[in-house]
């Protein structure tokens, strides 16, 4: 093999690495109050997110998304449960409007963990890291520019053998979102729960 077959390959290579990136949806792209496409929907499923009781739609692509930079990947742990692996869904205030509120990342892949960690950190700053259990983290940014609130947890997780694995979950909500998607003001705000299960320092 000759040394211009080997750019050109090394090229070809690059070009499609190229593709492959841009051809995935950045959720940064996504904007507060606009309504979720029907393509979206249709390839997607209704799911109430446990913690917060926030409606959203689970979808099944996950590999078609990136947070900024970093690519997302479709993976799940070996001998895991059914939420051990990498998924992804989009919050709306509702399944009649469908308006977007933000999202819910979970990763198990710890190399798709870190990248959206170190992309959070270095978009967003430093975060406020909160009081959490031993090997566990819990971060939040406060993004007022964007009217946005970012919430990391960052667990030890064990599969059905006993195995540890790090997971971590990104909530990304329009700021004064509430649990159960309430639009009573009674009703604790997302930031109201979090911080009385993580506590500030």
């Amino acid at each position: 093999m000759n040394i211009n077959m080997v750019k050109y390959l090394f090229l070809s290579f690059s070009f499609l690495v190229v593709v492959s990136c841009n051809a995935q949806t950045d959720l940064e792209t996504f904007k507060v109050d606009e309504i979720v496409s029907e393509n979206i929907i249709e390839k997607s499923a209704k799911e109430t997110e446990p913690i917060y009781g926030l409606l959203s739609y689970r979808l099944e692509d996950i590999q078609n998304y990136r947070l900024g930079s970093v690519g997302l990947s479709a993976y799940s742990i070996s001998n895991g449960y059914n939420y051990s692996n990498n998924n992804l869904a989009l919050i709306v205030n509702n399944y009649q409007e469908n308006k977007y509120l933000g999202f819910i990342l979970n990763l198990v892949k710890e190399e798709d963990g870190k990248g959206v960690t170190d992309f959070l950190i270095k978009t967003y700053g430093k975060p406020e890291n909160r009081q959490a259990d031993k090997n566990s983290l819990a971060s939040f940014w406060d993004v007022s520019s964007e009217s946005k609130w970012i919430f990391l947890l960052q667990t030890q997780e064990p599969s059905q053998d006993g195995k540890k694995y790090k997971n971590v979950k990104v909530f990304v909500v329009k700021k004064g979102t509430r649990v159960d998607n309430s639009t009573d003001s009674t009703v604790f705000s997302i930031l109201e729960s979090f911080n009385l299960a993580y506590p500030k320092d």
